[in-house]
């Protein structure tokens, strides 16, 4: 039945589905009259599209409009469950003995049982592949039985090549086959050192990514191949500088791989500058906002704008450069101006009383400060509340007796707009001179900081 699934012509089947309402019809063992989500996957986000309510069987579903953008989609559950499905205007039917128990299993949906067809094959054959990689490595290779586990393991291999081949061959219109093309794994040589399959994979890691396939974007895939791209440039006993400027040598591979296509770019681009601000990789965004090319791409999209705001911000507040100057009201009524503060080091520490990550990180900070003597740390708390009064009330019930400044803009603060915030708890480490020379993203880094 599945081979006459492959060969199936989508062509046709796509055009009358086109314009079709279509649904996800799905059965999730364990669940019981809760609620279940359907998110859309872009890179490494998602985000809620629908929402449904489980009965006690755990049944669900999903009423979707001709307008859903096709992509891949998770249902999700639980608390961090979800079970991904290539949604491209076809009814999908599925079932789900949860995690530990029987696989998804899909009933209706083409794309869904091409798509699930590779993950099986995928998944089972690198987890003995897994399991036989330490044998080939410490087995005697004269021995008759190492022989038979290494034609084990390429015929492992060479089984998820030949699916790949088949499927995305028979189904050149469905997402399934971008998907599963550049999902497929690298094989290397099990008989060759580790360093030398890692530059094998350094080298040939993209082979079959086409970084001009805009639907790559509507999934994780692509995003999570250059994570695992980035990977292979960490290596055991590393500096942090070693490990940065290796990291920094992917990044240029990734960059000019992604240049064919300004839609690709741009992705690529903006996922690694959120990934890179995630973990606080200075070096990383420093370099991505002075090598990008945005500015070779004709086209001025939204995007590019922003993408292109974003690196001057980035260059801006840079570590070494000089903090941007700024005056403020304090909610005591008093104007404050940043250049003013005399003190061998300045804290700007951007938070919200809604934000639990900072009732962790400003009773710490609390303990570092003597409102008594500033002249060794000055801390300029500024709110990212939408209402005065919250951030009002936050610093009396933890008595934050710094310098507090509050506009009640939320986000659209003039002075949270001056630094480009976009999370909070955000901290930047000034010196005597105002010059930028920490962004420590916990209260560990910030003690190094100070030190």
């Amino acid at each position: 039945m599945l081979k006459s699934l492959m060969i199936f012509s989508l062509t046709l089947w796509s055009f009358f589905m086109a314009a079709q309402d279509f649904k996800i019809d799905g059965t999730i063992n364990g669940l019981n009259a809760e609620n279940v989500y359907l998110m859309r996957v872009m890179g490494q986000n998602r985000s809620i599209v629908d929402t449904a309510f489980a009965d006690n069987q755990g049944s669900f579903t999903f009423d979707l409009g001709e307008n859903t953008e096709p992509g891949l989609y998770a249902v999700v559950f639980g608390k961090t469950q979800m079970v991904e499905l290539i949604v491209n205007g076809e009814n999908i039917r599925f079932v789900y003995g949860g995690p530990g128990n029987s696989p998804v299993q899909i009933i209706e949906s083409v794309e869904n049982l091409i798509y699930y067809d590779y993950l099986f094959l995928k998944t089972y054959n690198q987890y003995k592949m897994e399991l036989l990689e330490p044998l080939l490595q410490q087995y005697p290779d004269d021995d008759p039985f190492y022989t038979e586990i290494l034609k084990e393991y390429n015929r492992l291999g060479q089984e998820i090549e030949d699916r790949v081949q088949v499927l995305t061959t028979e189904n050149p219109n469905t997402l399934a086959a971008h998907f599963i093309l550049v999902d497929s794994p690298l094989l290397t040589d099990p008989t060759q050192p580790e360093n030398k399959r890692k530059d094998f994979q350094k080298t040939h890691y993209f082979d079959k990514t086409d970084f001009s396939d805009t639907l790559l974007m509507r999934s994780n895939i692509l995003t999570s191949k250059i994570i695992a791209y980035l990977s292979l440039y960490q290596e055991p006993n590393q500096t942090q500088e070693q490990m940065e400027n290796n990291l920094l040598v992917a990044v240029d591979t990734i960059l000019e791989k992604a240049v064919v296509d300004q839609q690709v770019y741009e992705f690529v681009v903006a996922f690694l500058v959120d990934g890179f601000e995630a973990v606080g990789f200075e070096k990383g965004l420093e370099y991505l906002a002075t090598h990008n090319q945005l500015e070779q791409f004709c086209e001025n999209t939204e995007r590019k704008a922003e993408l292109e705001n974003k690196m001057e911000l980035i260059k801006k507040l840079a570590i070494g450069k000089t903090a941007p100057d700024f005056t403020a009201t304090t909610l005591s009524g008093e104007e404050v101006r940043l250049s003013e503060i005399k003190a061998e080091k300045t804290l700007l520490v951007f938070w919200a009383s809604w934000c639990p990550h900072c009732d962790e990180i400003l009773p710490e900070i609390k303990k570092m400060y003597d409102p008594l003597n500033t002249s060794g740390l000055q801390i300029v708390g500024i709110s990212v509340d939408e209402f005065s009064e919250d951030a009002q009330k936050a610093v009396a019930e933890g008595d934050y007796n710094w310098i507090n400044i509050a506009a009640g803009k939320g986000w659209d603060g003039p002075v949270v707009l001056e630094y480009g915030i976009a999370a909070t708890p955000t901290i930047f480490v000034l010196d005597e001179n105002k010059t930028i020379v920490a962004k420590p993203l916990n209260i560990r880094d910030l003690k190094m900081a100070l030190d």
